[in-house]
């Protein structure tokens, strides 16, 4: 097993980004040739990349607090890692898009309705926004409170996404399956808050390269 003090020197930036751009592609590719491009087929892709999204976008959305209220090598390499885990994020919503086109495509209706519906929307333009916005180049066209305002609102916004879906899902579908997520969304919002209260650390000594 790879050692956790040595993961920033070996997994890092666009490795991150490639390996689970892979990876997920992969998976979805497997759920295609055993279903096909049914309505089951993109069903399925669409919670498989709504699980995985959902981890990936914590570990984005719990970077800089982690790091600071447990500080080792692993909140390091998080930290460290944070816009890699945020673009990684990116291409696996837009995976998660492509279910609901193909949804779409088979039955004239896009599977969603309602808040989550606009909710969905709203989520999409913050996805598209961010991700060019995190790009050095671009963002050095905005003023830091601009790039630090849009980051922040679409990472909250993307947070109450998963939480009325989750809310949703436990009414729904099943509470003993999803609750679980529910108190897990809460939960990282407080970690992040209690984070933001904490006052400021020395720079941590720890390294991931």
């Amino acid at each position: 097993m790879q050692n956790v003090n040595n993961i920033g020197t070996d997994f890092k930036k666009w490795q991150v980004v490639l390996t689970l751009t892979i990876a997920t592609g992969v998976l979805l590719a497997i759920l295609f040739l055993n279903h096909g491009f049914t309505e089951e087929g993109f069903r399925l892709s669409l919670r498989a990349t709504g699980r995985i999204s959902f981890v990936i976008f914590l570990m984005t959305f719990l970077a800089t607090s982690l790091v600071k209220l447990f500080p080792s090598s692993l909140t390091l390499w998080m930290s460290t890692n944070r816009r890699y885990l945020g673009l990684s994020f990116s291409i696996l919503y837009g995976y998660h898009a492509l279910g609901f086109l193909g949804i779409f495509w088979l039955t004239q209706h896009p599977g969603i309705e309602g808040v989550e519906l606009i909710a969905s929307i709203v989520s999409y333009v913050f996805l598209v926004v961010m991700t060019v916005t995190s790009f050095s180049g671009v963002a050095r066209l905005l003023s830091p409170w601009l790039w630090d305002s849009i980051h922040t609102v679409g990472m909250w916004t993307f947070w109450y996404f998963f939480l009325q879906e989750f809310i949703h899902r436990a009414e729904e579908v099943s509470l003993f399956m999803y609750l679980p997520l529910v108190l897990l969304t809460i939960a990282a919002a407080v970690l992040r808050w209690i984070a933001e209260k904490q006052p400021k650390r020395q720079k941590s000594k720890l390294t991931v390269s």
